[in-house]
Parts: structure tokens; C-alpha cells; sequence
């Protein structure tokens, strides 16, 4: 089989693969991966998306949500057990003959911060290679699963700061915020020679097409959140920010990798080819700006809250000071690239994001579930923690983007001001369509 179409099969594999994480990012707090992923509480994805949740009251009768949790990560002692060496490990060096690239790529997929209780099984299997005169095929047998249909890509839009101060709902801060997005797609073609066991054809391009996108900056923002109606224990909260977002970098490429097949098909051993458009502006040019704004609406009526979040409404970002280049790659004139229009203005958009939660409170028994989108598709968490005396009993289930459903199970004792939890999990992050299963251990502190 030729060299640059094993190359784009890896790639594929492993970007594709990757999708399965976007958008589910990392859990760190045991309670919430024993609830299947379910945020409660006035933290985590509530606050984030829900702009009404900052002046929504933690409640007594919602008691039993820490104030900090710390991850203790057996996930990393195991994995330094089973590698000591890893700046020597054959497994991770690509120019070693032991060289593992499944046991790499599932280690990207699968951070080792959670201890493994059951590991993923690789997929194995023959794989047919049918060489002939002038002729090609190759059946990846069960592993032809593995090989994305679809886009596929790595998405994600953070805040990783916004540091501020308030006055009576008010809150003045600035926000910093990151939007990063990588599609592939295979194209008929090759899509056709590793799923369907196509025998390779004259005069025919195999390629992948690529897209990708990160853009970050910082933003000055006016915010309010407040109670319009209701008391204490009961309300209507409503929340609201406006952003300017002031863009500090900026890099987007799109464009085509591949191999194309002459005829004969082996008239020349490789014949890979490459194109991309790349728009960018560096850190130091002008800066990127735009408006954009946020709302929430939380509702509190007893031992029930329903809210609704919306983030990065009209949040089109104009970069006055882009530049433009061309690259091209053949085997023939190796890799060389053209530059284009320079100082020019380009636009870009921040996906909306928005939350849905209801949660049900009654004494020592807490459900709640949530639909979280942040431009690339729902994910959906369903949970619930029953505490008895000083001990807690956890359970959820999740739907991620791909529609696949996943199950968290867990417990915890709390002593006072400190508790200790353990969170189960399953996950198919890996390359096989069985699912694995994590466990996840934090201290709590209330």
C-alpha cells in the first residue's frame, strides 16, 4: 500500500477520534462524573453559560455543594507505573521499531488523570492487501469501522479569565476568551478505499479537506444579574452582559491533502499533493473587534430551578489587519508558497453556546438534568445524588454530540468540613467501539 495514502488513514484516525472529545471537556470533581457530567450547584457550567446564576443564591435547601474540589489524580500514578520512562518509552517514539501509534493516540484521546478499571480493547484483525500488476485494494476488516464517514473535527470556545468586581448586580470585568475549531472530511474517494474496500482507480485524487480556525483576545464587559421577583427562597433572576471583544491573534487555513493515482496506478510510487489558503493576523497587529452580548433567566419555586443560558450573541469579530498566503505541495517542486493580499479586513463569528437545566431539590435528594450546545452539537446529562447521614450515593447517564449514551455511577462520605468522593465513568474516547471505564477521585471542601 502506498506510503502517503497510510499517512492520510493515520491522520483521518486520529483527528477523527479526537472529535469524540470536543465538547465534553475534562471533569475534574468526582460528584459530577458519579451524575453522568451534570452540573449543580452555583458553579461550573451554570455560571459559565447562564449569565442570571451569579446572583441566583446557593439556598439551604440545596446544601451539600462544596465550595472548592480537588482532583487527586491516581489516573497519573498508574500510567507513570506502567511507563517510568517515558522520555525513553520505545511505545511513544515514532522513529522506534516498538513504536505503538494506537497506544499514542488513545493516551491524547484518554488524558491519564483518571485511574483505568477497564481499558478499551484495540481493535485487531487482519488486513488484506490485494497487490496486483495495476491494481490496488486493501480490507481493514473490523477496524474499517474506525474510519470516520462524516466531518469530524476539534472545537471549543473558553473563557479561561474574567477577573472584575461588582456593586449591587452590577459587575464590571474583563474577560478573556479563546475559540478554537479543526474540521477534516474525507472525500468520496478515499472514503470509498478504506470503509468500503474499494480498489484503488486511474486517474483519481484521494484526498482529505481541512479546515481550521483559533482566534483569542480579551474583552471589556458591563454585566448585571439580579432577583426581579420572588424572595429568598423563591424568584425570578434575570442576567445580562455586553462584551467588546478587542481580538489579539487570529490564524485560519482551509484547503486539500492527498495522493493522487496515475495510470497505471503505480506509475509513480508516491504523488502526494497539498494546497492551503491561510488568513492570519499576529499578536501585535491591529487589534481584532466586535460586540456581542450574553442573557440568562433562572427561575426558583420551591425545591424546583429551571434556567436557560445564551453566550455570544452577534459576536462577529473584524480583523482589520489580516494577511493572506497560498501553499502548495507536490512531489515534484517540493513545498513552496505564494503571498497574497496583505493588510486587508477579514470577519469572523463566535459560535453561540446556550445551557437548559432543571433541577429538583427535596431534603436529602437531588435530581436535575441539562442540555449544554457550544456550537458543535448537544450534549445532554441526566443525574442525581441521594445523601444518607454523612455518606452520598450518585447515578447519571449522558448523550454526547455523536448520540452515543454514556453512564456515571459514584458515592461519597463527608467529615465535616471535608468530604471525599469517587466517580465511575464510561467512554468509547478511544479506538475501539467497546467502552472503557474510569474511575475519578477529588476531596471536597465545604
Amino acid at each position: 500500500m502506498r506510503t502517503s495514502v497510510i499517512g492520510v488513514w493515520v491522520l483521518a484516525l486520529t483527528v477523527g477520534w479526537a472529535a469524540r472529545l470536543s465538547c465534553q471537556g475534562l471533569v475534574f470533581d468526582a460528584r459530577r462524573i458519579g451524575m453522568g457530567g451534570l452540573t449543580l450547584g452555583r458553579s461550573g457550567n451554570l455560571v459559565r453559560y447562564n449569565a442570571a446564576y451569579r446572583a441566583v443564591p446557593p439556598g439551604e435547601d440545596r446544601r451539600g455543594q462544596p465550595k472548592a474540589t480537588i482532583p487527586i489524580p491516581l489516573g497519573v500514578i498508574q500510567f507513570l507505573h506502567d511507563h517510568p520512562n517515558l522520555g525513553s518509552d520505545p511505545e511513544f517514539k515514532p522513529g522506534s521499531p516498538g513504536f505503538n501509534p494506537v497506544l499514542a493516540v488513545n493516551t491524547i484521546l484518554n488524558l491519564p488523570l483518571y485511574y483505568e478499571i477497564k481499558k478499551a480493547p484495540t481493535p485487531t484483525n487482519n488486513v488484506v492487501f490485494g497487490i496486483g500488476k495495476d491494481s490496488l485494494r486493501v480490507n481493514l476488516g473490523a477496524s474499517a469501522q474506525l474510519v470516520p464517514e462524516d466531518q469530524f473535527g476539534i472545537s471549543g470556545s473558553s473563557r479561561p479569565l474574567d477577573p472584575g468586581f461588582g456593586i449591587k448586580g452590577v459587575r464590571v470585568s474583563v474577560m478573556g476568551w479563546l475559540h478554537d475549531d479543526v474540521e477534516l472530511q474525507l472525500d468520496d474517494n478515499l472514503l470509498g478505499f478504506l470503509a468500503d474496500s474499494q480498489s484503488a482507480r486511474h486517474d483519481s485524487t484521494y484526498r482529505v479537506f481541512v479546515h481550521g480556525i483559533v482566534q483569542g483576545g480579551f474583552a471589556p464587559t458591563v454585566a448585571y444579574a439580579g432577583r426581579i421577583v420572588g424572595d429568598g427562597s423563591s424568584g425570578l433572576y434575570v442576567g445580562g452582559a455586553l462584551h467588546y471583544y478587542l481580538g489579539v491573534a487570529y490564524f485560519r487555513t482551509d484547503g486539500t491533502g492527498g495522493d493522487s493515482i496515475g495510470n497505471p496506478i503505480f506509475a509513480n510510487p508516491v504523488n502526494a499533493t497539498a494546497q492551503t489558503i491561510t488568513q492570519y493576523s499576529r499578536a501585535g497587529n491591529s487589534f481584532g473587534h466586535g460586540v456581542g452580548g450574553d442573557v440568562g433567566v433562572a427561575w426558583i419555586s420551591g425545591p424546583i430551578e429551571v434556567g436557560l443560558g445564551v453566550n455570544d450573541i452577534g459576536a462577529t469579530i473584524t480583523w482589520p489587519d489580516t494577511r493572506t498566503d497560498t501553499a502548495f505541495y507536490t512531489n515534484a517542486t517540493g513545498g513552496y508558497s505564494k503571498p497574497g493580499p496583505n493588510h486587508v479586513q477579514t470577519t469572523t463569528k463566535l459560535p453561540v453556546s446556550y445551557i437548559a437545566n432543571l433541577g429538583y431539590t427535596v431534603g436529602n435528594t437531588t435530581l436535575g438534568m441539562d442540555v449544554l450546545n457550544t456550537g458543535r452539537g448537544a450534549t445532554v446529562h441526566m443525574g442525581g445524588e441521594q445523601r444518607i447521614s454523612i455518606w452520598a450515593l450518585r447515578g447519571g447517564v449522558a448523550r454526547d454530540e455523536r448520540k452515543r449514551v454514556e453512564f456515571g455511577w459514584g458515592g461519597g462520605v463527608r467529615l465535616g468540613p471535608l468530604g471525599l468522593d469517587v466517580g465511575f465513568w464510561t467512554h468509547t474516547n478511544s479506538l475501539s467501539n467497546e467502552r472503557a471505564v474510569t474511575m475519578a477521585t477529588s476531596v471536597s471542601i465545604y
